[in-house]
This record gives C-alpha cells, sequence and structure tokens, in this order.
C-alpha cells in the first residue's frame, strides 16, 4: 500500500527522482509523474504528427494487409488498453482521483486508446512497421517492469495483488503488441506497381521484390542492428556472392535522385552575389551531417560513463563483506548498466559510422556529376586552363578529398575538444590539481604539431600541382601515341614524364611522408608523456588530496587515460586533412565557377516533323551575317557567314584543309564565341565528329 499524505504527490517519499528507502529505485511519484506520464504526453504528441503525415497517403489493399497478423496485432493493442483500464480503476481504489498516480494511468491508458487507433491507420497506410508505435510499446514495457519491481518491493502482492495482476497483463500485451508489429508486411506490397506508369508495368517482373534493398522496408530495431542484411550475409556463408545475389541500389543513390538537389543548391549560389561550394553543399546535406553529429555526441558521452561506473563498481567490491558494504542492489546496477552503456555506444557508433558513409557517397556523386556536367559546358577559354587530366584528378582526387572529410573528418573538429575537455575534467577529479601535468605536456605539442602541418599543407598544394602537370602529359601522350610511335619519341617522352615522376612529385611525396612520420611520432608519444607526467607527479608531489594510487584511482584514471588518448592522436591530424581539403575545395570552386560556353548565342526551337503545319521549304538551320571566333581574345575566325539548311536537304562543305569545315560546324552546334549575326536551329543535331 501507498504511504499516503496530502497532495498531489501523496508519496512521503516527494518527488525524487531516487528513492531514500529503497536501494537503486526510483520514487513512485517521479515514475508516475516523470516517466510513464511524459512518455504517454511524448507519444500522443507524435502521434498526432504521423497521423497528419498519414492523411493524403494511399490507401493500401485490404486484401494483403488486413490479415490474420494483423488482426492478432490489434486484438493485442485492445487487451493493453482494456489492461490499462484495469490499472487505471484499481489506482483509483488505491489514490486519490486527483493524485500523480491516477493522472499519470489516465494519461497512460489515452495514448494506449490512440496507439490502437494508429496501428489501424498504419496498417492501411504505410509498408514498414511504425516506428512511434515500435518506440512506445517498447518504452511503456520497460516502465511497467520499473513499476512491477517498486510495487513488489512495496509489498502489493500481498496488500493489492489486482493491481499487479494488471500491471503484469499490461506489460505482458504491450510486449506481444511490439513484436507483432515489428514483423514485416507483406512482400507482395512490394511488387505492386504503379498503375498510372505503364513503362514500370511494361518491364514489370515478379522477383523484382527480390532485389529491392531490404533497408527500405525494414523497420526501426532492423535498422539499429542491421538485422535487414542477414539474409544476404547467411547466403553468403552458404556460398560465395554473385551478382545476382544483391540487390538494387537504393533510389536515394542513384545519380539523378542523389545529384538534384545540389544542383538545385548550387545554382542558387552561382546566381548570387557570393557564391560557395560549401553553403551548398550544407544546404543539401547539412541535416545528414547533423544527424551523424548527434550519433557521434551520444557515443562520446555515453563512453563516459564506464568510468564512473567503473570506479562505483571497484568502490563496491572493496567495500562488499564490510560494515560499509553498500547493498547487493548496487552491485547488479554497475555492471548492468556498463553493459548497456556498452550497447548503447556501440550502437550509436556504427549508426553514426553508416551515415558518414551515406553522405560520403552522395557527396561523391554530387561533386562528380556536377564536373563532368561543367566539363561539357567550358568554354574555350576556360579549356585553355584545364586539360583532361586536371579535369580527371578534380573528378578522383579532389572530391573525394572533400567528401571524405566532410563526412569523416569534420566530426572530430568538436568531438576531439569535447573528449579532451570532459577526460581532464574527470581526471582533475579522480588525481586533482597533478592533471594539469597532462595539459601542459599537450600545449607544448601544440606549436609543433602546428608548424609540421603547415609544412604539410604547402606540400601537398605543390604535390598536386605536380599531379597535373603528369596528368597533362600523359594525356598527350596518349593522345598522339601513334605520332610518337612513329618517330621512335618514346625516349624522349619518357624522359620528360620521369622528370616530373622522379624529380618533381616522388621528391615532393618523400618530403611529404617525413612530415608525416614527424607528425605521428609527436602524436604517438604525447598520450604516453601525459599519462606518465601526470601519474609521477602525482605520486611525488601529492598522494594526499585523493588519497594514494589505489587500484580504484589507477585503474579510472587508467580508464581516463586510454580514452584520451584517441582524441590526442587523431584529433591532431584532422588538421592535415582540414588543410587538404580546403585546397581541393578550391579547387572544385575554381573549375565549377569557369566560363561557360553562351547557350543564348544559338536560338535553338523546337521541331515536330509530324505536325500538319510543316513542310519541305521550313528552314532548319540558318546563320546569318554571322561571325565567330575560339577565343575571345582573338580575331573572328569566320566572317559575315549566311547559310540557310532546309528540311529533306542534304548539304555539304568542300574546301581544302583549314578553310573553316569544321569551325563552321562548331560555330551551328555553339561551341564557338559569336561575335556578330544570328544562328537559329530548330529540332534537334545529331554530330559524328572527326575525331573521338
Amino acid at each position: 500500500m501507498f504511504d499516503l499524505v496530502v497532495g498531489f504527490c501523496p508519496s512521503k517519499e516527494g518527488w525524487g527522482p531516487l528513492s531514500p528507502n529503497r536501494p537503486v529505485d526510483f520514487t513512485t511519484c517521479f515514475e508516475y509523474g516523470g516517466l510513464v506520464s511524459g512518455l504517454s504526453a511524448l507519444f500522443i504528441f507524435a502521434a498526432v504528427l504521423r497521423f497528419r503525415k498519414l492523411q493524403g497517403a494511399p490507401r493500401l489493399p485490404s486484401s494483403l494487409v488486413a490479415n490474420s497478423a494483423f488482426w492478432i496485432k490489434l486484438s493485442l493493442a485492445v487487451f493493453a488498453l482494456i489492461a490499462s483500464v484495469a490499472e487505471l480503476v484499481v489506482m483509483i481504489g488505491l489514490a486519490p482521483v486527483t493524485s500523480v498516480y491516477t493522472t499519470s494511468l489516465a494519461l497512460q491508458f489515452a495514448a494506449a486508446a490512440v496507439a490502437v487507433r494508429l496501428h489501424y491507420k498504419e496498417q492501411f497506410a504505410n509498408k514498414v512497421a511504425s516506428t512511434p508505435l515500435l518506440l512506445f510499446w517498447l518504452s511503456t514495457s520497460v516502465l511497467a517492469l520499473i513499476r512491477l519491481r517498486t510495487a513488489i518491493s512495496l509489498s502489493f502482492v500481498t496488500s493489492d495483488p489486482p493491481f499487479i495482476v494488471a500491471n503484469i497483463l499490461y506489460m505482458v500485451a504491450s510486449i506481444a503488441t511490439m513484436a507483432m508489429e515489428s514483423q514485416p508486411k507483406p512482400h507482395m506490397l512490394y511488387e505492386l506497381p504503379d498503375d498510372d506508369d505503364e513503362e514500370e508495368q511494361q518491364f514489370y517482373d515478379e522477383d523484382y521484390v527480390t532485389y529491392q534493398s531490404p533497408e527500405e522496408r525494414a523497420n526501426i530495431f532492423s535498422l539499429l542492428s542491421f538485422t535487414w542484411m542477414t539474409p544476404l550475409l547467411e547466403h553468403g556463408f552458404r556460398k560465395p556472392l554473385q551478382m545476382e545475389d544483391t540487390w538494387e541500389l537504393s533510389s536515394m543513390y542513384r545519380p539523378e535522385v542523389a545529384t538534384a538537389k545540389f544542383q538545385r543548391n548550387w545554382q542558387a549560389q552561382l546566381r548570387s552575389s557570393n557564391p560557395s561550394l560549401f553553403r551548398a553543399t550544407m544546404r543539401t546535406y547539412g541535416w545528414s551531417l547533423a544527424l551523424g553529429s548527434f550519433y557521434k555526441l551520444v557515443k562520446d558521452l555515453v563512453s563516459f560513463l564506464n568510468p564512473i561506473l567503473l570506479s562505483r563498481l571497484i568502490g563496491f567490491v572493496s567495500k562488499y563483506n564490510t560494515p560499509d558494504a553498500e547493498p547487493i542492489e548496487y552491485g547488479y546496477f554497475y555492471a548492468l548498466s556498463m553493459f548497456v552503456v556498452a550497447s548503447i555506444q556501440t550502437v550509436t557508433f556504427q549508426q553514426h559510422w553508416v551515415q558518414n558513409q551515406r553522405v560520403n557517397s552522395l557527396m561523391k556523386i554530387s561533386y562528380t556529376t556536377a564536373i563532368y556536367r561543367k566539363t561539357m559546358a567550358l568554354s574555350n577559354d576556360a579549356r585553355q586552363n584545364y586539360n583532361v587530366g586536371g579535369i580527371v584528378t578534380h573528378m578522383s582526387v579532389d572530391a573525394q578529398r572533400v567528401a571524405d572529410f566532410t563526412a569523416n573528418f569534420s566530426h572530430h573538429l568538436w568531438s576531439a575538444p569535447l573528449q579532451i575537455i570532459v577526460a581532464l575534467y574527470l581526471l582533475y577529479q579522480t588525481l586533482g590539481w597533478c592533471a594539469f601535468a597532462g595539459v601542459i605536456a599537450m600545449l607544448i605539442s601544440i606549436p609543433t604539431t602546428a608548424r609540421i602541418s603547415r609544412s604539410m599543407r604547402a606540400l601537398n598544394k605543390l604535390l598536386m600541382g605536380y599531379r597535373d602537370q603528369r596528368m597533362k602529359i600523359m594525356d598527350e601522350v596518349l593522345s598522339g601515341i601513334k605520332i610518337i610511335k612513329l618517330y621512335a619519341w618514346e625516349t624522349s617522352f619518357i624522359r620528360r614524364i620521369n622528370e616530373i615522376r622522379v624529380l618533381l612529385e616522388l621528391s615532393t611525396v618523400r618530403r611529404y611522408g617525413i612530415f608525416q612520420a614527424g607528425f605521428s611520432f609527436v602524436v604517438t608519444l604525447l598520450p604516453f608523456v601525459v599519462s606518465f607526467t601526470t601519474f609521477g607527479l602525482y605520486s611525488l608531489a601529492d598522494g594526499v588530496s585523493h588519497g594514494p594510487l589505489t587500484p580504484q584511482l589507477v585503474f579510472v584514471a587508467l580508464t581516463l587515460f586510454n580514452m584520451l588518448r584517441f582524441p590526442l592522436s587523431f584529433g591532431p591530424m584532422v588538421v592535415p586533412a582540414l588543410l587538404e581539403s580546403i585546397v581541393s575545395s578550391n579547387r572544385i570552386f575554381d573549375f565549377l565557377t569557369a566560363g561557360e560556353i553562351d547557350f543564348e548565342a544559338i536560338e535553338r526551337k523546337p521541331y515536330d516533323r509530324d505536325a500538319p503545319d510543316t513542310s519541305t521549304d521550313d528552314v532548319l538551320v540558318s546563320v546569318k551575317n554571322g561571325s565567330f571566333k575560339w577565343l575571345s581574345a582573338e580575331e573572328p575566325t569566320l566572317k559575315n557567314i549566311s547559310i540557310e539548311c532546309k528540311r529533306d536537304q542534304l548539304v555539304a562543305l568542300i574546301g581544302r584543309v583549314g578553310s573553316g569545315k569544321s569551325s563552321l560546324v562548331s560555330a551551328v552546334l555553339g561551341d564557338m564565341v559569336k561575335s556578330e549575326g544570328t544562328v537559329e536551329v530548330q529540332g534537334t543535331i545529331a554530330y559524328a565528329p572527326q575525331q573521338a
């Protein structure tokens, strides 16, 4: 029976949250008023948003979704609702109607009723298991278990058994409902093509579902645990995987989908007075990067609970079987908490990594596509500054570096300082002022690492220039390989390539490697120096403020130093990666903002040959008083050109070499700079050049 007093919280323990009378337990007011009410209110709010999102969703066919599993799931949800009503009725007889207990259970009943309605709506409007429902049933089951333990410790088993029975029934029904909701819906749902898409109907295949990515229909638990990959792993365990065993690429990774938003943002930047590739990237992938940062933040903060729990566990063991021993419940709590913390740390880190790789892939696709499209639109003036080798370097090296840093390394710009600060704070709480000896060691290393980073940045920029020179020569060699072989110029070109490759590029790589080795030596030695100076100073100069170096003190400090090792070792490496990314980003930006062909120089009009108002006298290509040149600063190569090509005419340009035949075709295509006249083209053009 509750120990009641007058008030909204009738318990003498108050709001807690921890109970002063029971080990490792919450107060009843906090359990009901804080946890149960908070969960119920949060779910109702999420359900309202979910109802609004599903409002316009097309209804799935009842013949597929209204199966026996659905009615069993709905029956279990209704049973959980009835059990919630039973809990409320029993509680009204135990506590005042206006107390926090009855109010929270009434809110729980409302949440369960909303859940039943949402189950029905989700079944006919969503192909994937509902995330709000799964999280609600899981959380309410855990809370029911916590409330059951509290009720048992308060002797409700003998004083009020109906309340225990109602609590158990609600918990069991919640678990069963969650298990049924997590079951995948019929695969036939994913085989239904769009009735309005005739092309999809034409190429529709019965086995299409086999090749769809199971990630697209996985529930929240499957996504967190990666169990959606289990069938593929089992298949690969039985026999080597073949290409036909894999599924189709998710729609989000297809180039036309992945690049559409980036192209819109980049074009908006080009129209502004101060275009920025960084702003376009952040507006495209900012929320995805923020989600990855959230996973990283949770992982970093949760990881620091391990030293605290380890200290408590060692203290519990050291006091066991002594007059100052803590109740055994604390030992179980510390051990279980360490397991939960490790599990959360693993899940969040894996989700952070997956999110990073997803953003990395999408950024690489977007940058590569943007560079390719820009290559097709470069003006002749801009082409003088960019050769094929340099453009390939932009697509393969620069785009990869920017994507790698933005998706993978950029999080360490804030994560490494955060981990260092928290670790040093906990070290100060553990060892006192002696922990600042490690801070001094780190401050001494900063100028050294900064100087090495600046040198590595300069060498990296120099190295990229040498690579562009080598790629330019290689492009010339491959383009004129027949002439080189004919005149036996192989030795001369090999010498030119080796001069850049060996004397310039490899020597720069060697110097870069020396600086990188020195940088690695400093960052590897630093954690040891920090640990040695801190422990040594504590042993020699202190040893009193926090007691001698007992196992509890040493193990906790070593754990914190091990956690400090990664940000100290990897954190400084972010600086060279940042510098390389800035260099590559600037190179991509300069290329994407280079001059383009004037697409408005040619007036293009649509033309339908089958339209009734067309005739054979229609002029499809018209040039009037046109003057054209290859470069803006040059004199016109073609002057006062006038020509008309009618429909169904065969036109041939005859002239000696260098007279301008190919130039005229290029002028009609828009590849040359038009200085005077007009060019009009109706319909589309097919062009077969002399050289591929």
